[in-house]
């Protein structure tokens, strides 16, 4: 649901209002792009537009979620995530979005500060579409690298601490986590596509890393 261009732009409002040109300069893209991208998060009730000329700035609820005076008894390293789901069942997408947030709660490592499952949207082509917004402190790298392979945000923010040690055995066995995912992706994925569509990925894929 999240473009690399809606990322920017919410980045670039999370210090403040801007107009859409002042967003455009600092993030080096078209203002048409850009005020493409702040109706789209406008809709989602991301962005809110207000005053004369007109300014763009983050919603409260998301402004508040970077905040961080919750974090005051938390250790760990502090991460605001979107976890985006989406379904031609608006009830089923509901169940699934707080089966997120009960999963997520069992989570060994993690620990939830704050969530919120904003309203469910419908897009044009019918289809409804959601997130979970949650607030959450992990206790290490590993945690941290099992909780993006499994729920796949599609925006993720570090608020802290300002400097990260890791332990090398910690890191050894995150790394080892996240190679065997991987590893299961790769498989899955080689299992349901040909050999042709994949010869094509496997181009596009090395065209992308080294353009």
């Amino acid at each position: 649901m999240f473009s690399d261009m809606d990322r920017k732009v919410g980045l670039a409002l999370y210090k403040g209002p801007k107009t859409p040109e002042e967003i455009a300069d600092e993030v080096g893209e078209d203002v048409r792009d850009v005020m493409d991208s702040l109706k789209k998060l406008i809709k989602l009730k991301i962005v809110v537009k207000e005053g004369y000329p007109p300014k763009y700035r983050l919603a409260d609820n998301i402004q508040e979620a970077l905040q961080p005076e919750d974090w005051e008894s938390v250790e760990g390293i502090r991460i605001h995530a979107i976890i985006e789901a989406q379904s031609y069942d608006e009830n089923a997408l509901k169940k699934a979005l707080e089966s997120i947030v009960k999963k997520l709660k069992k989570e060994s490592g993690l620990h939830i500060v704050k969530h919120a499952i904003p309203e469910i949207e419908q897009t044009d082509e019918g289809i409804y579409s959601g997130y979970v917004e949650v607030k959450l402190a992990t206790e290490g790298i590993e945690p941290l690298l099992r909780f993006l392979f499994n729920y796949g945000p599609s925006v993720i923010e570090v608020l802290g601490p300002e400097k990260i040690m890791i332990d090398s055995a910690d890191l050894q066995r995150g790394l080892l986590d996240a190679a065997g995912m991987i590893q299961g992706y790769v498989e899955y994925i080689s299992r349901l596509m040909t050999k042709k569509e994949l010869e094509e990925f496997n181009k596009s894929l090395w065209k992308s890393l080294y353009k």
